[in-house]
């Protein structure tokens, strides 16, 4: 746990590699013996030389062993001694060969004269070339607390944040910290790095003599991903850590109350969930999935059963025992009894409904009253927009509110918009009705008028008032991609010229950079004007910067971005100009003077900490970057980006976020926050 992986790849560059031998053989120097032959000009004598080898390696007749020899003066396998000089050398200078010829071979002592061995001689190697390795330092032993046994996840590697992605941190701070974790977030970026960290395999290391902690880091990341709307994840992680789950009964009812509100609840998974813990709450649990399955009442089985036969008529037992007791579910208990068989329910009031209330309304079908829109729960609020028996108006309503907070993906909101009824002409006044009402009803009827519509001209009029009625936090999550689908009906031409940089906009706040660079581009030939200079820094963190700096450039952008700014406006201008710098974009001295109102205005510096942000993050989030502690960056940025997002953040708090996960090695997820935070500011 002490080492990292860059640690890890250092140290194995530092071994000592070693050339692999030669694999010559005789064969491979007879080869290119004959080659050299033959490049010569003696093919003739190659071709006997050739033959006398093979004739050497196919066995003979015993008599060919007693032919005499021929003798006679050598013949000349090499050309004369001033053929072989090194090109470019005086002659008799550092000559490559001596002539065979000429030069007396002297006799090796002792042994008789004999020719010359066509093949290498063996050499015993000398141990005196052999390089001498340096014993290795001494070990230097660090103590660590137990690993914490939680650290199961279903992402490993690149895939989540890294191998080792919680170095450096002890275990007691990421408990701490871990519940504070944002789960309102309109960002699509903070929430796919929050996912991933919470997904992500590793765990904190204990400090020595820390006690065992009340709740374990596996329940607290379960518990996490429930709250955040995703239960999908949640589960998946809960099946790896099945003794962290059975010993926390808040993680084990998190994920069951998200599973209940997403639909349909897995029940067979939470019976096994069920079984260490009993109580008023998990009966309630066992019974809606007797009543789902048609086991109770004799009622037929909805949502997905897991079995389905015989069950006994009337009321069973569990409706008793869970009316006796106090404390309990009224609401729940009403929709059980119609689920059963009973009468119907029809709730004229239901201002805060359980989960369990919600999902058996679900599966009947029953319509909720309008009051529920008092929920702030983005959870809940998407069980009532997925009820299909409530009003329409309610359902949208409900809808958009989830979706704004990512519990309710595009393609949900768009069936809610197109549920929506119109009254009168409703749909040929839209305009109007958008001057005074921006509410999710107003998004519905543009969005229904759009199906609608035939010609070229009202098409892009409807998709400009569809772009007015974005708000700022609403550009990256589902709401922006419905709008952004509309836009994909319309070709980037000049007579849709007056769309391009709104439209262009929501396109890189989405990160679909190819779209968003047909409009821009579209914005640059029609309009050159503040609102197309104004996204500028937008496009060069969505796209990278351009060869050159583009036709505006820096220098260009800002002074089109500051000619008559007011106080707000240079300090967007401030902002954007962090951003670019956190993404890697060299911002000169005198840019930074530029954006001072006055020349007794001191501009604000890029790092400097806004009284916004907790000091404690603050320094924690450059500590761990500065020490590329991965999984601890990652938190602090998380924290301090918090439910309001990059688009409602302080730009001098994105930019540092940014620049502290591109230190770690976050580039993607760095990207998005920028990018989003930028597409507010371009507005």
């Amino acid at each position: 746990m002490s080492g990292s992986p860059a640690d890890a790849g250092d140290a194995a560059g530092r071994r000592r590699r070693f050339a692999a031998p030669s694999r010559g053989g005789r064969a491979g120097a007879g080869a290119v013996s004959m080659f050299a032959v033959s490049f010569l000009g003696l093919a003739p004598l190659a071709l006997a030389l050739s033959g006398a080898l093979m004739g050497a390696a196919t066995p003979a007749p015993a008599q060919t062993y007693t032919q005499a020899v021929p003798s006679g003066p050598p013949i000349r396998l090499f050309p004369p001694p001033e053929r072989m000089a090194v090109p470019g050398v005086e002659s008799g200078v550092g000559r490559v060969l001596d002539d065979p010829l000429t030069s007396p071979v002297p006799p090796s002592p002792g042994l008789p004269s004999a020719p010359l061995s066509l093949t290498p001689p063996i050499h015993t190697p000398s141990f005196d070339v052999v390089p001498t390795v340096a014993s290795p330092s001494a070990i230097a032993v660090e103590t660590l607390g137990p690993l914490d046994p939680d650290g199961a996840g279903p992402l490993a590697g690149a895939a989540g944040l890294g191998g080792d992605p919680w170095r450096g941190i002890p275990r007691a701070e990421v408990l701490a910290l871990l519940p504070e974790l944002p789960t309102l977030t309109p960002s699509p970026a903070v929430k796919e790095l929050q996912r991933r960290l919470l997904l992500s395999r590793g765990s904190p290391a204990a400090a020595p003599g820390e006690p065992e902690p009340a709740r374990r880091f596996g329940a607290l990341r379960v518990e996490k991903l429930a709250a955040m709307g995703d239960p999908r994840g949640a589960a998946d992680l809960a099946a790896l850590l099945p003794e962290a789950m059975t010993a926390d009964e808040a993680a084990a009812r998190a994920l069951t109350d998200a599973e209940l509100l997403a639909g349909p609840l897995d029940c067979a998974a939470a019976t096994d969930r069920a079984m260490p813990f009993s109580g008023p709450y998990w009966q309630r649990v066992a019974l809606f999935c007797r009543l789902r399955a048609g086991r109770i009442g004799g009622g037929a089985p909805m949502e997905a059963p897991l079995e389905v036969g015989p069950g006994p008529t009337g009321d069973d037992l569990a409706f008793e025992m869970l009316r006796e007791q106090p404390g309990g579910d009224p609401d729940f208990l009403r929709v059980a009894e119609a689920m059963a068989g009973g009468p119907a329910v029809r709730p004229r009031s239901l201002k805060d409904p359980s989960p369990l209330t919600l999902a058996a309304l679900r599966a009947l079908q029953a319509g909720l009253p309008p009051d529920v829109l008092s929920l702030t729960d983005p959870a809940r609020l998407a069980a009532v927009a997925s009820n299909t028996g409530t009003d329409p108006a309610t359902r949208v309503t409900a809808a958009e509110r989830a979706a704004t907070a990512l519990f309710l993906d595009s393609r949900r909101l768009a069936e809610a918009y197109r549920a929506a009824p119109a009254k009168g002409d409703e749909l040929l006044r839209l305009k109007d009705a958008a001057a005074r009402d921006r509410t999710a009803r107003t998004r519905a009827l543009v969005q229904q008028a759009m199906l609608a519509a035939m010609v070229g001209g009202r098409r892009v009029e409807l998709a400009g008032l569809a772009l007015e009625l974005l708000d700022p936090p609403m550009l990256a999550g589902p709401a922006g991609a419905v709008v952004a689908d509309m836009l994909d009906t319309l070709s980037p031409t000049p007579d849709a010229a007056a769309l391009a940089p709104a439209a262009a906009r929501l396109c890189f706040a989405l990160g679909r950079a190819d779209k968003g660079k047909r409009w821009h581009d579209l914005a640059l030939r029609s309009r050159p004007t503040a609102e197309v200079a104004r996204l500028w820094p937008l496009a060069v963190i969505a796209l990278g910067p351009p060869p050159g700096g583009g036709a505006l450039g820096l220098a260009g952008w800002l002074d089109e971005s500051l000619r008559g700014a007011d106080l707000e406006a240079r300090g967007r201008v401030v902002g954007q100009l962090a951003l670019l710098q956190a993404m890697g974009v060299a911002v000169p001295e005198e840019a930074w003077r530029k954006t001072a109102a006055s020349d007794d205005e001191a501009p604000m510096p890029a790092d400097a900490r806004p009284p916004t942000a907790d000091p404690a993050l603050w320094q924690r989030l450059a500590e761990a970057s500065a020490d590329r502690r991965v999984g601890e960056t990652a938190l602090a940025a998380l924290l301090l980006l918090g439910n309001a997002g990059p688009a409602e953040t302080p730009p001098a708090v994105v930019a540092r976020v940014v620049a502290a996960l591109r230190a770690v090695g976050l580039d993607s997820d760095a990207r998005a926050i920028a990018r989003e935070a930028a597409a507010a500011l371009a507005g």
